[in-house]
């Protein structure tokens, strides 16, 4: 079975939940979680807390590595094989002004990653070479909010648009074979999951129904991704055109 990680309310509670070999379990913090990320091969967590501290959490040790002052932050992402940590930096505590930067894990030594004159989001990577992010390009005098995805090389420093869907179009990731993005997108009206391949820049509408997909997270065989359904939460996986719920505890 995969290894999954996600964020759940339990008992009144926001909790970080590890599952491995379909046996989960809470992690323990200091605040409640707002966004975070888990790495599997060391254990390490990274999350932006209640108080809006960003925290890391190894071994039972709780550290705050930046704390909101002027600047606000969002979005947390290992990498560089979890040596580093990508996230985004809300300039002011203002979303309308971001940029996403990496910095070590004692949250010292910023780097620049990406800054564009609008609002950058959710950035995914695998590597920290290549990130993928969710770009908002209208706001108001658009009849709705559009915000597409894109992908910055930050070796090179060159950008790129990847979807034209005139809609928001949001939370993107990556495979592990970096070869197709997933993304949620309210296109038609629902939020559906879409596939964009990064080969030939096609884009296919993975779900379809009256309700709301999106967070998808890819592992190496099957996709992942939360439904909203009338008033039922439920967390699904897609492999091979087989969509499944993925049984949790009824706690959750």
């Amino acid at each position: 079975a995969d290894e999954l990680s996600f964020i759940a309310l339990d008992k009144g509670s926001w909790q970080m939940v590890v599952c491995k070999k379909e046996s989960c379990k809470n992690i323990k913090t200091q605040q409640e979680p707002r966004t975070y990320d888990y790495d599997f091969a060391t254990g390490r967590v990274v999350y932006v807390a209640s108080d809006k501290s960003v925290r890391t959490l190894f071994e039972g040790n709780e550290s705050i590595i930046l704390e909101s002052q002027k600047d606000a932050y969002t979005q947390p992402l290992f990498i560089k094989d979890g040596q580093k940590i990508m996230i985004v930096k809300l300039v002011n505590g203002n979303s309308k002004n971001t940029e996403i930067i990496s910095m070590d894990l004692l949250g010292k030594n910023h780097k620049l990653l990406h800054y564009q004159y609008s609002t950058a989001l959710e950035p995914y990577s695998i590597s920290g070479n290549k990130i993928y992010y969710a770009n908002v390009s209208c706001v108001e005098g658009c009849g709705d909010i559009i915000q597409e995805i894109w992908e910055k090389d930050t070796i090179s420093g060159q950008a790129k648009q990847l979807t034209l869907l005139n809609a928001i179009s949001h939370q993107p990731t990556i495979d592990h074979q970096q070869k197709n993005i997933y993304f949620s997108s309210k296109r038609d009206g629902n939020y559906h999951i879409y596939q964009l391949s990064l080969e030939d820049g096609t884009i296919t509408k993975l779900t379809k129904g009256d309700i709301t997909d999106g967070f998808p997270i890819a592992s190496k065989e099957r996709l992942y991704f939360i439904r909203r359904e009338g008033r039922e939460v439920k967390l699904m996986s897609l492999k091979e055109n087989i969509l499944e719920v993925v049984a949790l505890p009824k706690s959750y």
